[in-house]
């Protein structure tokens, strides 16, 4: 693997590429193509509409991938990915261990890479990997980042339901005992007022909060509904927390000791319900619903987690976020009750199936439509971490032992963020941050600029320079060092417009501006070594406003 510096005028070459740093400039800076979007009758695209569409479909495509659904199109390549096998995490780390690898995070983070690098189901990994930024666990937390293992059995649940119903992905989420842990309902008892005792209420919370309904009533199209006096209308009230959390009481670890508080620690089963530590007596919830005394706690917790399921409110709240993580910031009303509708109803009557939904957020008009020069309120910053992803993933990284020994033991401060790891259960960015300037002056939200400061602009661009010239990570050792495949690029090195062209499509998805293609030309045609020329137009483009903000 190629480990040399380059040898370049590197000062001048930055000076140029400081004309590309701005991402709120990206829409200026962006050509308006002819038009396209629209499938032919063959169902063929444009490479740059499937490097769009793969853009918000993955973590990250190559040449041929691009390519491939260039030649099928959109619907073809969706049927297919959702008939994919799971390609499931917790599996490979098992046999990692048995093959002697530690126990620990860092295979974990090795099995991640894995996975997002070579699985087939590369649909449902990016599903998985959103879906893992709406219903949050993290390692941040040290009651659980001792549980590798765990970590994985919980995100091949979000692999295992990325395409079936929301409402099981809500149960099995709530039964976790990762989850359990994380948010203390695990060993919840019931009620001791004699003890100053009451159930724990931060999952209840957070269940209506984060993972289902949201703050407020909503309109099918996401927008706030008002009261009389134009007031927006709470979706619950304390009371409703404290009702809910009665609920969550008596969940165990999934143990046969019949000691509720020191059973034996089981954290890839659901966990168990101890009834006689589950709080007896009616419970009053939400929009309603009466629970009955003499219930089982399970038959609570099913009825409570259907009375949220089944709340006006999930549909759009849910699906605005995953609009958000996969396709734009700022979907339109209309796009989000275009996607709300099928969650309510995929067209045969059933309510949360997420393959449905999947398939109308990346399908919608709204999606499809490409980009144009004055649409600011069109697109997404990419997200810090996925940068180094999808370079990883576009230009085929590999390591002579085919695996990806990739720790990134310092990617929350490099980056901002990690997979599994954000500060809080909200996780690492709040899905209305606006940031000061002119995006907040707009109205707009742009959730990814959270984790953009001082620090992490520059850590994660001097990152990607050494992903780029060098190697992904530092073994010292030859055999696992991952570094990105640039044979192709270096074959075109000496026609500098047919690699700009070619990198164009693998990184920007044919979005370059003319000024920036200047500006990466103008720098690689001073320099003389194929090589050379083909880090610096990479790591140029990978600073650009164009690559950093998906149109």
């Amino acid at each position: 693997m190629p480990t040399k510096q380059r040898r370049l005028p590197i000062l001048k070459a930055l000076l140029a590429a400081s004309l590309l740093t701005s991402p709120v400039l990206a829409t200026e800076l962006s050509r308006t193509p002819a038009s396209g979007g629209t499938e032919t009758p063959q169902n063929a695209i444009a490479p740059r509409e499937a490097a769009r569409f793969l853009s918000h479909a993955t973590l990250g495509a190559n040449w041929e991938q691009i390519h491939e659904v260039a030649r099928i199109g959109y619907s073809d390549w969706l049927e297919d990915q959702f008939d994919k096998p799971i390609s499931f995490h917790q599996p490979m780390f098992d046999e990692r261990v048995r093959l002697g690898e530690d126990e620990n995070s860092n295979t974990r983070r090795h099995v991640w890479w894995q996975q997002v690098m070579e699985a087939d189901d590369q649909l449902r990994q990016r599903v998985a990997y959103a879906l893992s930024e709406i219903l949050v666990i993290s390692d941040a937390n040290n009651n659980v980042n001792g549980n590798p293992q765990a970590f994985l059995n919980y995100y091949d649940l979000l692999l295992t339901h990325s395409f079936g119903n929301y409402r099981d992905l809500l149960l099995d989420v709530s039964l976790h005992p990762l989850m359990g842990v994380y948010l203390s309902h695990l060993r919840n008892e019931r009620s001791d007022p004699s003890r100053g005792r009451f159930p724990d209420e931060n999952y209840a919370r957070e269940i209506m909060q984060l993972f289902s309904i949201g703050l407020f009533e909503l309109n099918g199209d996401g927008t706030l509904k008002l009261d009389g006096s134009g007031t927006p209308i709470a979706t619950y009230t304390n009371e409703g927390i404290t009702e809910l959390a009665k609920v969550f009481t008596g969940l165990g670890f999934a143990s046969a000791d019949p000691d509720f508080r020191r059973g034996e620690e089981n954290w890839l089963r659901p966990m168990r319900m101890y009834e006689e530590y589950h709080e007896p007596g009616p419970k009053f919830l939400i929009k309603g619903l009466y629970l009955p005394p003499g219930q089982t706690g399970m038959q609570d917790i099913e009825d409570a987690v259907d009375n949220l399921f089944n709340h006006s409110n999930v549909g759009p709240f849910i699906t605005r976020r995953l609009i958000q993580r996969m396709v734009t910031s700022n979907p339109s009303p209309a796009y989000i009750e275009r996607v709300s509708d099928v969650f309510n109803d995929n067209g045969q009557g059933v309510r949360g199936d997420l393959k449905a939904v999947v398939q109308a957020i990346l399908t919608d008009p709204e999606a499809r439509d490409w980009p144009r020069r004055n649409n600011i309120d069109r697109g997404r910053l990419r997200e810090s971490y996925l940068r180094r992803v999808h370079l990883a993933k576009a230009f085929d990284a590999r390591s002579p032992a085919g695996m990806f020994p990739l720790e990134d033991g310092n990617a929350v401060t490099t980056f901002g963020q990690r997979p599994l790891s954000s500060p809080t259960v909200f996780n690492f960015f709040l899905p209305d941050y606006q940031p000061p300037g002119e995006i907040q002056q707009a109205d707009l939200v742009a959730p990814e600029f959270q984790v953009l400061n001082a620090v992490t602009t520059i850590s994660s661009a001097n990152e990607l320079q050494t992903q780029v010239e060098r190697v992904m990570n530092n073994e010292g050792n030859d055999f696992y060092e991952v570094a990105l495949d640039f044979s192709d690029e270096i074959a075109l090195a000496w026609n500098s417009r047919a690699l700009v062209d070619r990198l164009d499509l693998l990184m920007t998805n044919g979005t370059m501006s003319l000024r920036t293609r200047q500006v990466i030309l103008d720098a690689v045609d001073q320099i003389d070594d194929p090589e050379d020329r083909v880090h610096m137009a990479v790591y140029l483009l990978a600073v650009s406003p164009e690559y950093a903000v998906l149109k």
